[in-house]
C-alpha cells in the first residue's frame, strides 16, 4: 500500500497544491484602528485569553459524542465501529482540548483511558512506530488472552503522526492497521484537524479504517459572550457605542438593539463560531482611547470597535504553499516545513520571515502556526485557488 501512496503523491502533487491565476498587482489595504492598542496591554489580554478554560460548548459536544459512540461499541463490540474521530479547524489546539475533555469524561464514567505519548511531532518521523509499540507493550494487558478487558486509547492529534513527504506517511499506515486489531477490546479516540483529515483520506483512505467523525460545533453568540466576559470585566473593556450603533443601524435598519448582543452576533458570524478565531478577532477589535478631563488629567479607556476581518495582503504562490502546509500539519518547525514542501531550508526561511512580518504566521518556541485572526479569509483564498481544504 505504501508504494501506491508514493506513486499517488508523485502523480497528484499538482492537484494537491494547484492554483488559479490572480492579479498580482492587487494589494489590499485595511483601515487602521483609531488608536493602536499598546503592545503590553495586547499581550496581557492575549495571555488571559490563552488561560481561559476550554469553551464549554466544544467540551460538551465532545462528551456527548463520546457517550454515544463509546457506549454503542461497548454494548455491541462485534458490530459497532471501535473508534471516533474528533475534527477541529486547523488553528484550534485540538490536542489539549481533547485531552482535557477526555479526562473529565473518564472521571464521570469511571473509565481508564490511555493517551498515546504523542503530544508533539517527533524530530524523527521513523520513531513514531517504536514509540507506539513500546507504549502498547507497557500497558501490561494482553488482549489476546484477556478477552473481557476493554481498553480506551487516545491519539490527541493525528497531525503529529505524519509529514507531507513520502516517508512521513509510514506511521499513518501503521496506525490504520492498529485500528483494525482487537476491535472488540480496543476503542480509539482520535483527534485531527479538518484539513489534515481531508488530505489523509485522499492519500491513504483513512476514513475506511475509522468510525464516526465529529466536527467541533460552532459556538453561539451568547455562549461566546459568556466565555469572554471574564476578559471584558478584568480589563474593563467598553463598547464604542456610537460606532457600533451606527453599524447596527446600517446593517439592520434598527436602532433599538442590545449592543453587546449584536457585537457578539457579528463576531460569531465572521469567525464562523470557532472559539480561538473569535478570541483573536475580539482582541483585534480592542483599542485604547485617551481623553483629558476638566482637571487636565488623562483618562485611558479600552473600547471595542465593530469586529471586522482584515483583508489579506497579496500572497504569492510559493507563500501560499507555505501557509497551506501549516494548515495541513497544524504546526511545524522550519526544518519540517521545508521537508513538507520539498524545498531547501534556506529558501523557505526568507519567505517565512515575510509572512511573519505580514502577521499571517506566528512563531513560538521554534514552532510556526497560522495566525487564527486571518484563518477565515485565508481559508477562502486557498479554497478559491484549488488547495484541498476541509469538506471539499
Amino acid at each position: 500500500m505504501l508504494l501506491k501512496v508514493k506513486n499517488w503523491l508523485m502523480k497528484q502533487s499538482n492537484t494537491l497544491f494547484s492554483w488559479k491565476t490572480e492579479d498580482s498587482n492587487s494589494i489590499p489595504t485595511s483601515e487602521p484602528s483609531p488608536h493602536e492598542l499598546p503592545a503590553n496591554i495586547k499581550q496581557q489580554i492575549d495571555e488571559k485569553i490563552k488561560n481561559l478554560d476550554n469553551n464549554p460548548t466544544e467540551e460538551q459536544g465532545i462528551i456527548d459524542t463520546l457517550n454515544n459512540t463509546f457506549h454503542r461499541w461497548l454494548n455491541n463490540p462485534e458490530t459497532e465501529e471501535n473508534s471516533v474521530v474528533i475534527l477541529s479547524s486547523p488553528v484550534t489546539s485540538v490536542s489539549s482540548l481533547i485531552v482535557d475533555t477526555i479526562k473529565k469524561w473518564s472521571l464521570q464514567k469511571q473509565i481508564v483511558i490511555k493517551v498515546l505519548p504523542l503530544d508533539a511531532r517527533p524530530p524523527d518521523m521513523k520513531s513514531i512506530i517504536p514509540i507506539v509499540e513500546d507504549f502498547l507493550e507497557e500497558q501490561g494487558h494482553n488482549v489476546e488472552t484477556q478477552q473481557n478487558i476493554s481498553e480506551v486509547f487516545v491519539i490527541p492529534s493525528l497531525d503529529f503522526c505524519f509529514l507531507r513527504s513520502v516517508e512521513g506517511l509510514n506511521a499513518i499506515e501503521y496506525l490504520q492497521s492498529l485500528f483494525c486489531q482487537h476491535s472488540q477490546q480496543r476503542f480509539w479516540i482520535i483527534g485531527a484537524n479538518q484539513v489534515s483529515w481531508q488530505y489523509l483520506d485522499l492519500v491513504s483512505n483513512i476514513s475506511a479504517f475509522c468510525g464516526e467523525t465529529f466536527i467541533l460545533p460552532e459556538v453561539s453568540p451568547d455562549k461566546l459572550q459568556e466565555w469572554l466576559n471574564p476578559i471584558i470585566e478584568s480589563f474593563d473593556i467598553g463598547l464604542d457605542k456610537f460606532k457600533i450603533e451606527q453599524q447596527i443601524l446600517e446593517e439592520t435598519g434598527e436602532s433599538d438593539q442590545n449592543d453587546w448582543g449584536k457585537y457578539f452576533e457579528h463576531l460569531a458570524d465572521i469567525s464562523e463560531g470557532g472559539s480561538l478565531v473569535t478570541a483573536q478577532v475580539f482582541l483585534n477589535s480592542i483599542y485604547q482611547e485617551k481623553e483629558e478631563d476638566e482637571d487636565g488629567e488623562t483618562k485611558q479607556q479600552l473600547l471595542t470597535n465593530y469586529p471586522e476581518l482584515s483583508e489579506l495582503p497579496f500572497i504569492d504562490f510559493p507563500e501560499q504553499y507555505i501557509l497551506y502546509s501549516l494548515l495541513l500539519h497544524g504546526s511545524l518547525n522550519l526544518s519540517d516545513l521545508a521537508e513538507s514542501l520539498g524545498d531547501e531550508k534556506g529558501e523557505v526561511t526568507g519567505k517565512v520571515q515575510i509572512l511573519r512580518r505580514q502577521g499571517l504566521i506566528k512563531q513560538h518556541n521554534q514552532m510556526l502556526t497560522i495566525n487564527p485572526f486571518h484563518y477565515p479569509k485565508l481559508k477562502q483564498k486557498l479554497s478559491s485557488n484549488n488547495f484541498i481544504m476541509s469538506g471539499e
